[in-house]
């Protein structure tokens, strides 16, 4: 993995949910997801229902962005469902067992990342004074680092 690469993957550590957005039958649809995995080679894992309306039948586009106080992040890439029970089992854990009840399907949903931009910012109070010094000295301030990756 390219160390841009590895600075998204540390950034989307700790983040748990993204609103991953795909195509749908009136236009582009976005849901929050519980991240189940980030794995190296920028692969990100959610677990869905398969019987889901919105859920796609093929490779179809998608971008997942992840927030946090200080941090932003947008994936680019492709999603497609994953019915392995192997597979399904391995991204499972106790909680996210109490989504599949009432004969649901329990599937994964694999976004293959292509390309991702970032975003940083320090923490609030450094924001506002990084504002202030710059309303003061007539420069822009410094309002954090931007990247982007190709996985």
């Amino acid at each position: 993995m390219s160390d841009d690469g590895q600075q998204v993957q540390d950034l989307l550590e700790g983040i748990r949910v993204a609103m991953v957005t795909t195509p749908g039958p009136d236009g582009l649809c976005s849901r929050p997801m519980t991240v189940q995995r980030v794995d190296a080679d920028g692969v990100v894992w959610f677990l869905v229902d398969a019987d889901a309306d919105w859920v796609p039948s093929g490779e179809v586009e998608a971008n997942a962005a992840f927030v946090d106080d200080d941090t932003w992040v947008s994936l680019a890439g492709t999603a497609t469902l994953v019915t392995e029970e192997a597979t399904v089992a391995r991204l499972g854990d106790p909680v996210s067992g109490a989504w599949f009840q009432d004969g649901a399907s329990p599937a994964a949903l694999k976004v293959v990342t292509t390309h991702a931009d970032w975003w940083t910012a320090p923490g609030r109070l450094r924001r506002v004074l990084n504002i202030a010094g710059g309303v003061l000295s007539g420069h822009r301030p410094d309002m954090g680092d931007r990247g982007s990756a190709e996985p």
